[in-house]
């Protein structure tokens, strides 16, 4: 049965749940499960150190890619990708701007903040 979404947005502010390799696992573990759900997030936006998932040095790279694949529409801050120095490492999603993720966001009744 193919998931559905169900208008939610998800903002992702770093790259692990917390600090250290826990952070990270839990990252992964978090991110892992999440794409088996049958309900996803619409809009996933990627902001901070965030935006480092969806680049070659993400920990959860491939849940985002199979998050695409399922419908989820992927946001990275193109602000901070340049700041990072990653504008040529977006692996998933498509770059995203202030004015869209403020839209979302104020738009959304269901938020989820990592």
């Amino acid at each position: 049965m193919q998931p559905t979404t169900n208008g939610r947005v998800m903002l992702i502010k770093h790259d692990a749940i917390g600090q250290g390799e826990l952070g990270v696992k839990l990252m992964t573990g978090f991110m892992a499960a999440l794409t088996d759900q049958p309900v996803l997030p619409e809009k996933i936006f990627l902001i901070n150190r965030g935006v480092l998932c969806a680049t070659t040095q993400g920990p959860v790279l491939d849940s985002l890619i199979a998050l695409e694949a399922k419908g989820v529409a992927i946001f990275a801050c193109q602000t901070c990708l340049s700041y990072f120095d990653l504008e040529e490492s977006l692996k998933v999603g498509q770059l995203g701007n202030a004015k869209e993720t403020l839209a979302a966001l104020i738009g959304s009744d269901n938020l989820i903040t990592l």
